[in-house]
């Protein structure tokens, strides 16, 4: 519903806490407040990109699917047909837990890679791509 005075008062003020809480722990840690935001946000499961890191598994998924197969063991199914969902599923799983802190930086990044791979850009357009994803690589 509608936030009346009272709502908006106490919202502001927990504003200027949480800044001031981002603020010592990037003087503390020498970690730039973006990226301490970031951090929390990942560490707490909260999308900030809109990034839907199950349609980015499928991708890479699917371009890496011997390597993603094999993290299912015994379990793998044998017959070279395509993996059931179920299947996929076991496997994003698995990804996840051998890359328990990094797992959706990997996915976010191998999206962008491909983008670079993708279809027909200009030269400048390529250009401001790269220095965008190379910002964003050098602030993990």
């Amino acid at each position: 519903g509608r936030r009346n005075d009272e709502m908006n008062a106490a919202l502001q003020e927990g504003f200027v806490e949480l800044e001031r809480v981002i603020n010592d722990l990037a003087r503390i840690t020498s970690i730039p407040s973006p990226q301490i935001i970031s951090l929390w946000n990942k560490s707490h499961a909260r999308t900030v990109n809109n990034v839907n890191h199950w349609n980015a598994y499928a991708n890479y998924f699917k371009n890496n699917l011997k390597q993603e197969l094999s993290r299912l063991g015994d379990e793998a199914p044998e017959a070279p047909s395509t993996p059931s969902a179920s299947v996929r599923h076991k496997c994003y799983d698995a990804f996840k837990k051998s890359f328990p802190n990094d797992w959706q930086d990997i996915l976010e990044i191998y999206g962008e890679t491909a983008l670079f791979l993708g279809g027909p850009q200009t030269v400048s357009a390529r250009g401001q791509e790269f220095q965008k994803f190379t910002k964003k690589l050098s602030g993990l």
